[in-house]
C-alpha cells in the first residue's frame, strides 16, 4: 500500500518523462523497430546515460521495451506516441506539457475557489494568454487537429440526409469541417470562431478541397451565433466553461437556430459513480486550466434544458460521445 501511494504521488515524473522523450523525437526514431541506445541517443541529440534512465522508467510503465540490454523499442502503447500513426497521442503529450503543466501549480487555488489555477499562475485566462503567445496557440491548434480525427467518428457515422448547412461553432482551424465536408459532398458549412482564430482555417479548408463550400464567420459565441443552419456542432467547447457560461452559449445557439434545427455536441460524458475513467482526469484539468468541467448524462440534460434544448440522443464513441439535442 505504501509503495502504491508513493507511485501515485510521484506520477508526474512519469508524465514528464513521456513529454521529454517525445519532445526529442524518440518514438518516431523507433518507428522501424528496436535500436541500440548509443545510436538512438546520438540521433536524438541527447545524453546516452540519461536517455537510458528515462527509457527504463518508461519501460516499467509499459511504454517502451528493453528487448535486449541497451536496445529499446516501442510497445503497442508507445506506438501511440509516434506522430505518424492513426489515433496518435503525440500532440496531446505536447499540449499537456508546458503551460498546461505549469497551471497545476495553482491547483490549490482551484480547490479553494472553484476558479482556474491558470489565471492565478499566468495572470490572465488561458485563451487570452494563447492570443498573446503565438507559438503556444499553434501548439494548441496542432493538438486539437490531432485529436479531432477520433473525436468526430460519431459524426462521420451519422446519417446526414436532408441536411444542407452545418455550422461549426467554435470551429477553430477548420479541421472538423474539412473532414466532414470531404466525406459528405452534399453539405455546405460555416466555421464560426473569433476572427484571429479563423485565420488558421483557410489553408486547412483549401488543402481538403472544400473551401468553396465553407463560409468563415468571425464573432463571439457569447454575443451571437450565425443564423440559418440546419445543424449546429459544438465540439469540445462547452467543457471549457462553467455551467453559467455554457448555458449562455446554448441560449445564443437557440436564438440562431430554426425550429427544425438540431444541435450536435461532441464531448466527454462522465460516469455517474467514482470509477477509473480518463474523463474524470480531464474534468479536473478543465477546472484548473479554464474553470470548466466535464459532465454526466444527468448534468447534460439539465444544462441543455437551461439553454432551451432537450437531449434526444446519446452515442458513445472511441474518443467522445455524440449528444444530439432539439430545441425545447
Amino acid at each position: 500500500m505504501n509503495a502504491l501511494l508513493r507511485r501515485k504521488i510521484m506520477g508526474y515524473i512519469v508524465s514528464q518523462a513521456i513529454f521529454s522523450v517525445s519532445r526529442v523525437g524518440v518514438p518516431d526514431l523507433l518507428a522501424d523497430g528496436p535500436r541500440p541506445l548509443p545510436e538512438l541517443a546520438a540521433e536524438a541529440g541527447v545524453d546516452m546515460g540519461a536517455l537510458g534512465r528515462f527509457l527504463r522508467v518508461l519501460a516499467a510503465e509499459g511504454v517502451f521495451a528493453e528487448t535486449t540490454p541497451d536496445v529499446f523499442g516501442l510497445t503497442p502503447m508507445g506506438e501511440l506516441l509516434r506522430t505518424d500513426v492513426p489515433g496518435s497521442l503525440s500532440h496531446l503529450a505536447e499540449l499537456m506539457d508546458g503551460e498546461a503543466y505549469q497551471a497545476w501549480s495553482g491547483a490549490v487555488h482551484s480547490l479553494g475557489t472553484g476558479e482556474p489555477g491558470f489565471d492565478q499562475v499566468y495572470g490572465m485566462p488561458y485563451f487570452s494568454w494563447l492570443a498573446e503567445n503565438a507559438e503556444a496557440a499553434e501548439r494548441f491548434d496542432r493538438a486539437q487537429a490531432g485529436l479531432v480525427r477520433l473525436r468526430l467518428l460519431p459524426l462521420l457515422d451519422r446519417d446526414w440526409s436532408g441536411v444542407r448547412t452545418v455550422v461549426d461553432v467554435g470551429g477553430g482551424n477548420g479541421v472538423l469541417m474539412a473532414t466532414l465536408l470531404e466525406k459528405f459532398p452534399e453539405l455546405t458549412g460555416v466555421v464560426f470562431d473569433l476572427p484571429h482564430v479563423l485565420a488558421g482555417s483557410e489553408p486547412v479548408l483549401e488543402k481538403a478541397g472544400v473551401a468553396d463550400r465553407v463560409r468563415l464567420h468571425g464573432g463571439d459565441f457569447f454575443t451571437s451565433v450565425p443564423a440559418g443552419g440546419d445543424v449546429y456542432v459544438l465540439s469540445q467547447i462547452l467543457h471549457d466553461w462553467n455551467d453559467e457560461q455554457a448555458t449562455a452559449i446554448l441560449r445564443r445557439l437557440r436564438e440562431a437556430m430554426p425550429s427544425g434545427g438540431r444541435l450536435l455536441i461532441l464531448e466527454q460524458v462522465l460516469p455517474e459513480t467514482s470509477e477509473p475513467d480518463p474523463a474524470t482526469l480531464l474534468d479536473l484539468h478543465m477546472l484548473v486550466l479554464l474553470g470548466g468541467r466535464e459532465r454526466t448524462e444527468k448534468d447534460w440534460r439539465e444544462l441543455l434544458a437551461g439553454g432551451g434544448f432537450s437531449l434526444s440522443g446519446l452515442v458513445r464513441g472511441p474518443r467522445s460521445a455524440l449528444l444530439e439535442a432539439l430545441p425545447g
